[in-house]
């Protein structure tokens, strides 16, 4: 239980409506920026809020004849001396926090519809789930969040997301992408779908990435992978393989950068699609398996494409709708 912070009534309630606020499924893409200005007023803002989450991460797991000991635990009788949390804000915040658990745990039930997230072409979007867990979605990017007692699921359905987990080992957080299940062991990660092929890289803690069952009597292998590592997994092939990974390769995307090493050209141009106001399509199979390791800045993707033939042997055309990549030919000049 956390101290009793020093804050006065209206703080308290103010923290506890952040407190819900940040756990709606369908919150404003701003609430958390406006959080953070609000914590960054006064020290003894963050206090409350640390105070109240504390309190409601307890609620959560009573039962109603339980909450009457809480409350009392959060505003027991005065002593000589010391001044307490009035009894009257104390039910005040349960009641608002209480508010908030019954729209959790209606979003929460394994019967009810998923919550969706998704994000607009071009547009990287910052959300908190509703066990606090920070969610950061690119471009083009979609996933379905489903929590219940017994886990929290998400399926990353289209694009890339970085996840930010609070743990729970008495409720699993997985990730389900493409084939794939990734499942958090305390940790910050990055899963990225492109077509049928994942890539997930850790920046913090441990995942484990389950392939796909095949059978009863052929189970999908697992591999763990560290702070450091990136997982890859190749449908075509059938594997996952480990390599390695820095934070700013991981999401460098959140500050407008797609970096890759050793991707294919597949899928350097699915990524850069999920930013550019032009699809750019390949014309031509032997493009698609070259190699590429660089930086491609979400800004100025239009340079990037312009310079493409000074590193591969093709052609690009700019298009008023779309950019076309073709294979280099003698008698067609380059654009």
């Amino acid at each position: 239980m956390a101290n009793t912070p020093n804050a006065d009534e209206q703080t308290l309630l103010a923290a506890a409506d952040w407190w819900t606020r940040l756990r709606d499924p369908h919150g404003a893409e701003a609430t958390m920026e406006q959080w953070l200005d609000w914590t960054a007023q006064d020290e003894r803002h963050l206090a409350a809020f640390e105070y109240v989450s504390a309190f409601g991460e307890q609620l959560r797991t009573l039962d109603a004849a339980a909450r009457r000991q809480l409350l009392d635990e959060f505003a027991p009788p005065a002593a000589p001396g010391r001044r307490w949390l009035p009894l009257a804000a104390a039910a005040a915040v349960v009641l608002v926090i209480g508010a908030g658990f019954l729209s959790w745990w209606r979003f929460a039930g394994d019967t009810g519809a998923p919550a969706v997230y998704a994000s607009a072409t071009g547009q990287n979007r910052d959300i908190v789930l509703a066990d606090g867990s920070k969610v950061a979605l690119g471009g083009a990017s979609r996933l379905s969040v489903r929590f219940g007692h017994g886990g929290r699921r998400v399926s990353l359905e289209a694009g890339e997301a970085y996840f930010q987990v609070v743990h729970d080992a008495q409720h699993p957080f997985e990730v389900d992408a493409g084939d794939i299940t990734v499942r958090d062991i305390g940790t910050a990660f990055d899963v990225r779908l492109t077509g049928s092929r994942v890539a997930v890289a850790v920046t913090r803690g441990q995942v484990r990435v389950a392939e796909p069952v095949v059978g009863a009597s052929a189970p999908g292998r697992t591999l763990d992978a560290g702070a450091g590592q990136r997982v890859v997994w190749d449908p075509a092939a059938h594997a996952l393989s480990l390599g390695t990974v820095t934070p700013e390769q991981a999401i460098g995307w959140r500050s407008n950068r797609l970096e890759f090493v050793d991707e294919s050209l597949a899928v350097v141009i699915a990524s850069v699609n999920r930013y550019s106001n032009k699809p750019v399509r390949l014309d031509g199979a032997d493009l698609a398996d070259l190699s590429f390791t660089g930086t491609v800045h979400t800004d100025d993707i239009e340079g990037w494409l312009r310079a493409l033939p000074q590193v591969f042997p093709l052609q690009v055309d700019m298009g008023a709708r779309a950019v076309t990549l073709s294979t280099s030919k003698a008698s067609v000049p380059q654009r």
